[in-house]
């Protein structure tokens, strides 16, 4: 089902601020000889052609640096409330109606494109408001996920002061959709290869430091770098000290 009028069948929204209270900065830190950002954005465009790619960030002067960045990909910027993250994916929808959002976090440089187009095939199929794993695999598909725009509303209505779903997002959702008859949930496999217990997001200098030296011994400073590339590496003696 399509809204009409709407941009397509999803939006890919990538959540990012300058303000990290671990790392600040990390958005733009060097990976690889590119921002953080960049390499974020370059593989939320992947998830499927045509679908919209909207970059959410707080309404600070210092996040419009993030601005900038998604600017010179052709990225259109959506920013709102600095501590409310919900209310900023409820802005992009409000400018960009679609029924299903890919949600992206901003640190997880090695999120998978194509399985977060398999999710969005798994809710289109079954009108689903959720799609998550069966129990909690360790697994490296981690950094996206696929939620209804219904979902996401039903929320702020719920648990408009909920602070967890303020920061988090799908939080209410994910955990309700289960009990409630109005809320449907999708569940997906993970790739048998990628079933790894790696974090691959980065909250620290130390997660950086990792990242940056996966990096620099596998992408060829093109395109996106391959998860599952990374996954094999991860295996190796290379890999022992993550």
């Amino acid at each position: 089902m399509l809204i009409p009028g709407g941009p397509g069948p999803a939006v890919v929204i990538v959540q990012a601020r300058l303000g990290s209270t671990r790392l600040p900065g990390k958005m733009l830190a060097d990976l690889g000889g590119k921002p953080l950002l960049w390499h974020i954005l370059q593989r939320a465009r992947a998830v499927r052609a045509g679908l919209p790619v909207i970059l959410a960030i707080p309404a600070t002067e210092a996040d419009r640096k993030l601005g900038r960045v998604a600017g010179e990909l052709g990225v259109p910027v959506v920013a709102g409330p600095e501590l409310d993250v919900m209310g900023r994916f409820l802005a992009v929808l409000d400018e960009f109606p679609a029924p299903w959002v890919v949600r992206v976090c901003g640190d997880s440089p090695l999120f998978d494109p194509g399985h977060l187009d398999r999710c969005l095939r798994l809710a289109e199929a079954g009108n689903a408001d959720v799609v998550r794993f069966r129990g909690n695999p360790g697994t490296l598909l981690q950094g996206g996920e696929v939620v209804s725009a219904r979902a996401l509303r039903l929320s702020r209505r719920e648990a408009p002061e909920d602070p967890l779903s303020r920061e988090h997002v799908t939080a209410w959702a994910l955990l309700h959709a289960p009990e409630r008859p109005d809320l449907v949930t999708a569940y997906v496999d993970p790739d048998p290869d990628l079933i790894l217990d790696r974090k691959l997001s980065i909250d620290t200098e130390s997660d950086l430091e990792r990242l940056r030296r996966l990096y620099a011994e596998l992408w060829n400073g093109e395109g996106i770098l391959d998860l599952k590339s990374a996954a094999a590496w991860l295996r190796g003696p290379a890999g022992s000290d993550w």
